[in-house]
């Protein structure tokens, strides 16, 4: 593997160089602090729930990809010339950022089922040991998913066509069935299933609100306005996050990524991707909030 280091920045957008070492810098740390702490307060929890595996299993996506960025951030510095490592780097990269995908769309269909259906998900007659295990192997499936389908499309991937050990050739274009699997399995079906599932949960919450407000404690109706909160919140967070990177993906297929704008454009958006490593600790402290909470 060769290396072509600089402090000073000299390629060809020295601008957007800085931003990736000041950003991805940035990540890493607030990424590292968030997600340790998180893992430490999940290891003091004794009572566990579906919904505490389901965020231990995202908690997981996001602490690996956060113990690669530094890979990433050395690359701003010394650009590697691509290599079999370099495949694994992105496959890696590829894996922890659909397991995160894929486990916060399943969130949000609990989350669904919970608030929409309260009573009959209490009557199910399912114990709790069942559902934690419906739900461990749910989270398994999500990891055998992603893996398979980084090892299926690995081609993409090989050195030959990147430029750099994170950077893909101008003029080789991902796959189309690559790109399709992407765009609507990784994020068309999400964005659909969480934008629905929290609209219908964020509606079924606020009218409840307004039957009870009358003849009900503040403390119940603040403990739904909180929970419609981190709903939206996290709803937000996934579009801000993931939509751009799509649309990177579409627009270097249709595009040269010699283009300016693209190459920019991807680059920003491939860093706001990473950022949700950062912010899905908002669901990690609203849950671990209340375990404490119970605790006292």
């Amino acid at each position: 593997m060769v290396f072509n280091c600089s402090v000073v920045p000299n390629g060809p957008e020295p601008g957007l160089s800085i931003f990736q070492r000041v950003a991805y810098t940035l990540v890493f740390i607030l990424g590292l602090i968030l997600n340790t702490s998180a893992l430490w307060c999940f290891t003091r929890t004794r009572q566990w729930t579906d919904i505490h595996i389901y965020m231990l299993n995202l908690l997981l996506a996001d602490l690996l990809l956060t113990l690669f960025l530094p890979f990433r951030i050395f690359e701003t510095y010394c650009p590697m010339s691509p290599t079999q490592f370099c495949t694994f780097l992105i496959c890696v990269h590829y894996t922890n950022m659909y397991a995160s995908v894929f486990t916060i769309t399943a969130i949000s269909i609990h989350r669904y089922i919970a608030v929409k259906f309260p009573m009959q998900n209490k009557t199910s007659g399912m114990s709790k040991g069942r559902r934690r295990k419906i739900t461990s192997g749910t989270c398994a499936f999500i990891w055998l998913l992603v893996i398979t389908l980084c090892i299926t499309f690995r081609k993409n991937m090989y050195p030959e066509k990147l430029k750099t050990c994170y950077e893909r050739k101008g003029d080789i274009r991902m796959r189309l069935e690559f790109l399709l699997v992407l765009e609507i399995l990784g994020y068309l079906v999400p964005i659909v299933t969480i934008t629905t599932c929290s609209i219908q949960a964020i509606w079924t919450v606020l009218k409840s609100i307004k039957d009870i407000q009358q003849h009900t404690e503040e403390e119940t109706i603040d403990k739904r306005k909180s929970i419609m909160a981190i709903i939206t919140a996290n709803m937000i967070v996934f579009i801000v996050c993931f939509t751009p990177i799509h649309a990177g993906y579409l627009l270097r297929y249709i595009y040269d990524d010699n283009c300016r704008f693209v190459h920019i454009f991807y680059d920003v958006s491939e860093w706001l991707a990473t950022t949700n490593c950062c912010l899905d600790s908002i669901g990690y402290y609203f849950l671990l909030k209340k375990v404490f909470r119970d605790k006292k």
